[in-house]
């Protein structure tokens, strides 16, 4: 029975060794795409004439438009900018961000001054 079960927990193991660095790898990709999205988007509300959305709105449009600007380049195959997925995804992301504050902030005014 002893046996059983020591081989059952070094399978597991195992298995959590091989699947734990790629798992680790997406999620300091997630954590690095959200602040470089939401940093865009507060810079961008920053460059817009008043405060924008002020400093939530700027950052969840930001996130916001990471997302979709991230989505719009997997759909068009441009995420793979220098053969770098994760940069090429920032990089995309940040870009769409910062449009979509400033569009956001053209199309509704956002905080007048």
């Amino acid at each position: 029975m002893k046996i059983k079960i020591g081989i059952g927990v070094a399978i597991a193991l195992l298995i959590a060794l091989l699947l734990l660095p790629g798992m680790l790898g997406r999620l300091i990709g997630l954590i690095l795409s959200l602040l470089v999205w939401g940093s865009s988007g507060y810079l961008a509300g920053k460059v817009l004439q008043g405060e924008g959305y002020g400093l939530l709105g700027n950052i969840l449009l930001g996130l916001v438009g990471g997302f979709v600007g991230s989505l719009l380049a997997a759909l068009i195959g441009i995420t793979g900018l220098v053969k770098l997925p994760l940069i090429g995804g920032i990089l995309v992301g940040a870009l769409g961000s910062a449009v979509v504050v400033v569009v956001a902030g053209l199309v509704g005014g956002g905080d007048e001054e």
